[in-house]
């Protein structure tokens, strides 16, 4: 991932890091994460890049996996 325009916190296991545009992260398969916008009043875009073309999300709330190429249509 990496963070193209706007401020994010980027959450993972008991950590928290401040990310500025250009940053980037790599998340191994597995490892809850999560990203939030860092601004109430501004956007923040993301570039996603996955390992495989048939890459799943799992979300944390729910259990409930899915492709992620269904979610970017």
């Amino acid at each position: 991932m990496m963070l193209l325009e706007g401020h994010a916190v980027f959450d993972i296991g008991d950590e928290h890091h401040d990310l500025q545009p250009r940053d980037t992260t790599f998340i191994p398969s597995g490892v809850p994460h999560r990203f939030r916008n860092a601004s109430d009043v501004d956007g923040m875009k993301i570039l996603w890049i996955y390992g495989r073309v048939d890459a799943t999300r799992t979300l944390v709330e729910t259990g409930e996996t899915r492709a992620v190429s269904a979610e970017h249509v």
